[in-house]
């Protein structure tokens, strides 16, 4: 979510032009002093993913321009693909938070970017033009037939028995009419394959397009041309990502400009444009652009995202003999439809990274099948994933009965050895009881049970699993020598609870606090070898579906008043 002034989207001025990983497009324009960007809310751009920090970063206005600051984020800031502290921002630096990118742009571009906005032309008079039109639906993309595509409607055959007269033609006279179709199958064929090679080739948006624009330059004799995307939030502001020229030399001549009205009409009526004769046409004469740029014919199709159209293609030509025909719209808006196909293959690649890596920090902590519950839970709700919030949960903490007096007999790499073997049983209790790991303390296990998400059997979950640990360790020891053989003492705790990632903008982790949390611990350091213990609220959840022992009240440490305890004997 972006805290954009929506009037400063009519003027220019420094921004950030802001590309999420599904494609979509923001801006958010730089009017304050300072800004800060984050994952919550309080500031100016909120990114909400995981991976960005609270306060990740933050743009300052100073006497020589914009400098962005890393607030000691988790993941870092890049611009350009270097991490940095702090930097100054030059035009169309890219700067890389999280999956988000955002592309720093002034009011007055240098002679390198040569003014993206400049490029889009005032609009002009459209009933002066002279236009070719061609209806366009969404579903013409998804159902883009390969002969759709490559041969022209005059080309295909027409059923038996309703061959018009021209079908009987001379061989002579269809020669021509052949060739010609073979060379718009041979170009067609040409971009579809070289464009779906890109899906693996080329990751980026930005240079997807770039590398399209090049194809169709390949296939179609333009002058100039632009690929241009739509502001999400608003059809009347174009974002000219790519300009393309045929030679170098007339990049030398002046800043072309795609027409702004030529872009509204492809967007409201939903159709791709075709003009030519432009300037040998009478009712061009008072069009200024026409006459200024000397077009002679123009071309603009749509780009598409599921119903919406969210970009266009315009081509230019400024010969009087190359102007473009109905057959190069119709291969253009082939190439359209192609390029929309392969954006949502891009779109559907990205998503599929993103949620793998999300699949991957998760597992850090959760089940898989919690961690399914939650990537279906944020598909559907969208929320600030994995905020903190008050919820209830059972706490166990497990940990070893004097390590100390056990490391001592054993060197440092067998220490970690034992530490993983041991961790790796008590984790894999903790999933197989739909736990959470908060973490290892030390030689402890902290699990918890119902946090992120709550179910009626929690605390039966959560003593299930303490009943299962003990059960295990005593099967692992039997396996050791006599020096190395230990037990483990266990507390378990329910109750209120803040959840979500904690920490600062340096460092977050998923974790409880709370004083359940706290009882749960001290319970632990109560117990005896072998011994699970459990507070109150486990006890009155769990009652009748285990063998328990009341201890009795007992003065916890660092607690004034006594808490009642309950020992687990047996399921």
């Amino acid at each position: 979510m972006v805290k954009s002034d929506a009037s400063a989207a009519k003027t220019a001025g420094p921004r950030l032009q802001i590309i999420f990983p599904d494609g979509g497009t923001d801006v958010f324009f730089l009017r304050k002093s300072k800004i800060t960007i984050g994952r919550v809310e309080g500031n100016d751009v909120v990114l909400p993913d995981p991976r960005i920090s609270r306060f990740h970063a933050e743009i300052e206005k100073s006497e020589r321009g914009f400098i962005i600051k890393d607030l000691g984020s988790h993941n870092q800031v890049r611009v350009n693909g270097q991490k940095i502290k702090s930097v100054l921002l030059k035009e169309q630096d890219e700067i890389r938070i999280g999956p988000a990118k955002l592309v720093f742009l002034t009011a007055q571009p240098d002679d390198s970017s040569r003014g993206r906005e400049a490029v889009i032309e005032k609009d002009d008079d459209l009933g002066q033009w002279k236009l070719q039109t061609i209806q366009i639906k969404a579903e013409d993309c998804s159902r883009l037939s390969l002969e759709s595509v490559i041969i022209p409607p005059r080309s295909r055959p027409s059923p038996p028995g309703k061959r018009p007269a021209a079908e009987q033609a001379t061989l002579s006279e269809r020669i021509p009419e052949s060739v010609s179709s073979l060379e718009r199958t041979n170009k067609m064929l040409f971009v579809l394959y070289e464009i779906s090679r890109q899906l693996t080739a080329i990751p980026d948006h930005n240079e997807l397009f770039r590398k399209v624009m090049d194809l169709v330059f390949k296939v179609i004799d333009a002058d100039y041309g632009f690929l241009i995307l739509v502001d999400p939030e608003s059809d009347e502001e174009f974002f000219p990502i790519v300009v393309k020229f045929r030679e170098e030399g007339l990049r030398q001549e002046g800043q072309p400009k795609a027409s702004r009205t030529l872009i509204k009409k492809v967007i409201k009526d939903r159709v791709a444009l075709l003009t030519s004769d432009a300037l040998t046409d009478s009712r061009f004469v008072a069009t200024d652009s026409l006459i200024h740029q000397k077009i002679r014919s123009s071309m603009c199709v749509p780009l598409w995202k599921d119903d919406r159209i969210i970009g266009v293609i315009q081509l230019n030509s400024t010969r009087l003999d190359n102007q473009f025909r109905p057959d190069d719209l119709e291969l253009l808006k082939s190439i359209g439809c192609q390029m929309s196909m392969v954006l949502e293959q891009v779109n559907l690649n990205e998503k599929i990274k993103e949620e793998e890596r999300l699949r991957v920090w998760l597992s850090r902590y959760h089940s898989p099948q919690i961690i399914e519950a939650l990537l279906e839970a944020k598909h559907e709700a969208s929320p600030v994933f994995m905020e903190a919030k008050d919820q209830e949960a059972t706490i166990l903490f497990a940990d070893i009965i004097g390590f100390t007096r056990l490391s001592e007999a054993m060197t440092p790499r067998e220490v970690n050895q034992f530490l993983n073997e041991y961790f790796s049983l008590m984790t894999d209790i903790v999933f197989a009881h739909n736990g959470t790991l908060d973490k290892y303390i030390g030689d402890g296990v902290m699990a918890v049970f119902g946090a992120p998400m709550e179910r009626e059997d929690d605390a039966e979950r959560a003593v299930r699993a303490a009943l299962s640990m003990r059960q295990n360790l005593k099967l692992l020891v039997k396996n050791l020598s006599e020096k190395r053989r230990f037990k483990v003492r266990i507390g378990i705790n329910t109750g209120h609870v803040v959840s979500g990632n904690i920490g600062s903008p340096k460092r977050l982790d998923y974790t409880v606090i709370g004083d359940t949390v706290n009882i749960a611990s001290r319970l632990e350091a109560l117990a005896e070898p072998n011994q699970i213990l459990i507070g109150e609220e486990t006890y009155r959840r769990v009652a009748g579906k285990f063998k328990l022992k009341e201890i009795g009240p007992r003065l916890l440490r660092g607690r004034s008043t006594k808490v009642m305890v309950y020992e687990v004997l047996d399921a």
